[in-house]
């Protein structure tokens, strides 16, 4: 087959090749992108292979011929045409949809680059005003970017209500409930299950590691803050491994090689996973941290042989988290909030005398699939435009 041109809505000519197992596209920008034929039908937008309505495929993917070829490309205006050879209904596409949705020698990713950052973030930390927040989606949708971004900002002259955070989560997405608590009242208890409900010092941990899936998001709301101490701290877990790759690759190597058991228990609940502490994506960066040394169970799954190298790796990991340089230090105050990832961000917390004052936070999860659905809804990026 030879090669189709048009004049397209920019008035500058794309180029289509065709070849035995794919489709190629010149750009005008001087681009070039190559579509597989399986890949074109599998993503056909016709009416028989996709509903309009719901912008969903209705056709299946395993009914796609292994050996398809376009018999005919076509172009006209800003829409191609493919003719398939098992003369089954032709596909149609709008260039620029193509353009939007190339993979070829692409870096594809659905995440916000992630924005590192070590003690000098507490004088630079990102902040949103909380009524601006709740009363204007492109504000929200701002200060996701942001959060998706750095995982951790701060909402300011947020109303100290009871309960005031759970309204901000039903404005974004909803309260992701844990056995534990839907709406948790951080300050010291009689009874506590946990270390958060005490005056002690708090080392740097993520929450909830007894999960399966741990909540990402915590929204940490300050009511009351007059005690002596009991300044928080927060570390940025994605910096941290990224320093770890390059200072100590194989302990970061024996981090995500093993899975331990996280269990956390209350009179009410019992929750236990068996994870790696560290879990990356398919990029190699932090996917998932747990690391909260409580929490971790009796070492049974490593091989004997390998014990030692396992506390050698985590002592190191724990070297990079508590370094000074990696750690910013932040007493809240009354009428604000801040938003925590919890999958990336660890949070610590320096002892306090509650003698004299009052120190009482209440906090929610929430899951941050919802608040970047909320944003992407927002900035006309949703799959239902």
């Amino acid at each position: 087959m030879g090669k189709h041109e048009f004049v397209s809505q920019i008035d500058k000519a794309i180029t289509a090749v065709a070849h035995q197992e794919f489709m190629t596209l010149y750009w005008p920008d001087g681009s070039v992108s190559r579509f597989h034929y399986q890949w074109l039908r599998d993503n056909c937008r016709s009416t028989e292979r996709f509903d309009p309505i719901t912008k969903e495929r209705k056709a299946l993917t395993e009914s796609i011929p292994s050996k398809l070829i376009a018999s005919e490309i076509a172009i006209n205006g800003a829409e191609i045409r493919i003719k398939w050879s098992d003369e089954s209904v032709d596909s149609r596409f709008h260039a620029h949809w193509l353009k939007r949705n190339s993979y070829d020698m692409a870096e594809i990713s659905t995440k916000a680059p992630k924005q590192f950052w070590g003690s000098e973030y507490g004088s630079s930390l990102e902040s949103f005003a909380y009524d601006k927040v709740m009363s204007d989606n492109n504000a929200s949708a701002e200060m996701i970017a942001a959060f998706e971004a750095f995982g951790l900002v701060r909402l300011t002259d947020m109303p100290t209500t009871d309960r005031e955070v759970e309204r901000f989560a039903n404005r974004l997405s909803y309260v992701r409930e844990i056995a534990f608590n839907r709406v948790a009242d951080i300050r010291v208890s009689m009874d506590p299950y946990t270390l958060g409900f005490t005056n002690a010092a708090l080392p740097l941990h993520t929450d909830c590691s007894g999960y399966s899936w741990p909540p990402n998001v915590m929204a940490f709301h300050c009511l009351h803050n007059d005690v002596a101490g009991g300044a928080s701290q927060y570390v940025d877990g994605a910096n941290v491994v990224a320093q770890l790759r390059q200072t100590n690759p194989e302990a970061l190597q024996i981090m995500t090689d093993y899975a331990v058991e996280f269990r956390l228990w209350s009179k009410k609940a019992d929750t236990m996973s068996l994870s790696p502490p560290v879990i990356l994506d398919e990029r190699g960066e932090l996917a998932l941290l747990r690391y909260a040394n409580w929490t971790v169970q009796p070492l049974k799954t490593v091989p004997f042989d390998r014990v030692p190298d396992w506390y050698d790796a985590y002592r190191a990991l724990a070297e990079q988290i508590n370094a000074p340089e990696n750690r910013v230090s932040y007493r809240c105050s009354p009428e604000e909030m801040l938003l925590i990832n919890n999958h990336r961000v660890l949070d610590g917390r320096d002892a306090f005398d509650d003698g004299l004052g009052r120190r009482h936070f209440q906090q929610v999860y929430m899951e941050l699939d919802d608040l970047s659905g909320f944003r992407r809804i927002v900035e006309g990026e949703g799959g239902a435009k």
